[in-house]
Order: structure tokens, then C-alpha cells, then sequence
């Protein structure tokens, strides 16, 4: 038995070749999004850092985390913990509105999606492999840059006549204790289940994630499998 796990580990690198040896199933990815609108000329320029491990994907902005763990019938829970306060709240796989595609969480461009798309060349190798892909919906153009052996968008670009967004991968690492680390953490914070949110009024923290319209779960993936822009995070529903 032993000898075969041993011819195994040593054949796996030959059969991976070209591909990324780097740990890609953690990762911890900052990003920078911005956005133009024509007519009004507003410009706006957000950040955000996405956590992941093979099971769980996070992200991060200024003012909370939203965490999304896939469970074991392919379902997806979402949690979102809020830094500061160092409180979460959990909702059911049921509570959440409209369909969930765990790849669109997990690479922020959906597998949907990218198939759709048209490969326009490709560049480098191993982990530096990247792709370019197009993609046309009437008025609307989407540009890919893929780092494909990392499951990491490097570059998206969403434009129409009168708005585009640029979501531009700044810096990336793999170290899995540090993103499992940071994944404890966030663990380990008080957490309310949302259906009983209501019950805790006299909680100062949710009466105020009541008052803030956060606790509605709106979508927050860039894109849907069709490749239709969802709202922007600061619209949320009341």
C-alpha cells in the first residue's frame, strides 16, 4: 500500500505539469474596484481583500466581512461578521434571495460565465498562466483577464455607454496558516442567528444592524450567470 502512495506522489507532479503547484485553494486577494458613470462624471474607487480555503470564501471591505461556507449537499450558508463589533449574523441556506452560484462567490466571475465568454489568447504558464476573454451583451462589453491555474479574475472590466467598473486584482498570496488563521478569528465571534434578530432588539449592536437595512441579504457578486450586473454593494434593500 505504501509503495503505491509513493509511486502516486511522485507521478502527480509530472501529471500537473504546466499547472500551478502553488496551495490556490487559499487564498487571500486584494482588490480595487472602480467605477465611472457618464452622465453625472462620478468617479469612485473601493477596496476589498477576498479570503478563501476550498470551503469557504470571504469578503472583506471596510465596514463588514461576508463569509460563505458550502455545505455538504452543495447548499451555501452565508454569514456576515461585522470587524468593529466583533459580532456576526447567520442566515439559513433558505433565507438568502435568488439562486447562488458558489463559483461566483469563490473566483468572483461565475463558471456560467466564463464559458460563455470568447478566449481571445492566452499568456505565460503554471501559475502566471492568464487568459484574456471577451464577452458581448448588447450594449454592454465585459473584459477578462484570468489567472486560470489560480481561479483568480486579474482584471474585469464591465462597460456600457454610460458605465463602467474595473475590478483589478492589486496583490495575492497563498499561505494557507495565514488565511486559516484569519478564518479562525473571524470563527470566533459572537454570532445571532438572523431569525432571531428580531427577538433581540434591546441588543444595541442589532438594533442598529436593523436600522442600517444590512441585515436583508442582498446579492453582492459582480455579475449573474448571464452576466448581468447586479446592484452595487451600497444599495441595500430596506
Amino acid at each position: 500500500m505504501k509503495a503505491a502512495i509513493l509511486i502516486a506522489s511522485l507521478l502527480s507532479p509530472l501529471a500537473v505539469a504546466g499547472q500551478c503547484d502553488t496551495n490556490t485553494g487559499y487564498a487571500k486577494a486584494n482588490y480595487t474596484v472602480t467605477t465611472d458613470a457618464v452622465a453625472n462624471k462620478q468617479h469612485t474607487e473601493n477596496a476589498f481583500t477576498l479570503w478563501r480555503t476550498p470551503h469557504q470564501v470571504a469578503k472583506q471591505n471596510p465596514q463588514f466581512i461576508e463569509l460563505w461556507q458550502q455545505l455538504r449537499n452543495q447548499q451555501m450558508r452565508p454569514i456576515r461578521y461585522f470587524q468593529h463589533a466583533q459580532r456576526g449574523i447567520e442566515y439559513q441556506p433558505s433565507e438568502v434571495q435568488g439562486e447562488q452560484d458558489w463559483s461566483a462567490k469563490y473566483q468572483l466571475v461565475s463558471n456560467a460565465l466564463l464559458e460563455k465568454m470568447t478566449l481571445k489568447n492566452s499568456a505565460g504558464e503554471g501559475c502566471e498562466l492568464t487568459e484574456h476573454y471577451q464577452y458581448q451583451q448588447a450594449e454592454t462589453k465585459i473584459e477578462l483577464t484570468w489567472l486560470a491555474n489560480q481561479q483568480l479574475v486579474k482584471e474585469m472590466r464591465i462597460s456600457s455607454p454610460s458605465y463602467s467598473r474595473t475590478v483589478a486584482l492589486t496583490m495575492v498570496e497563498h499561505n494557507k496558516d495565514a488565511v486559516t488563521a484569519q478564518f479562525a478569528k473571524w470563527d470566533n465571534f459572537q454570532t445571532t442567528d438572523y431569525a432571531d434578530i428580531g427577538d433581540n432588539e434591546s441588543d444595541p449592536f442589532l438594533a442598529k444592524m436593523i436600522n442600517l437595512g444590512f441585515v436583508e441579504h442582498g446579492a453582492t457578486g459582480f455579475y449573474d450567470a448571464q452576466g448581468n450586473q447586479l446592484q452595487s454593494e451600497h444599495q441595500h434593500h430596506h
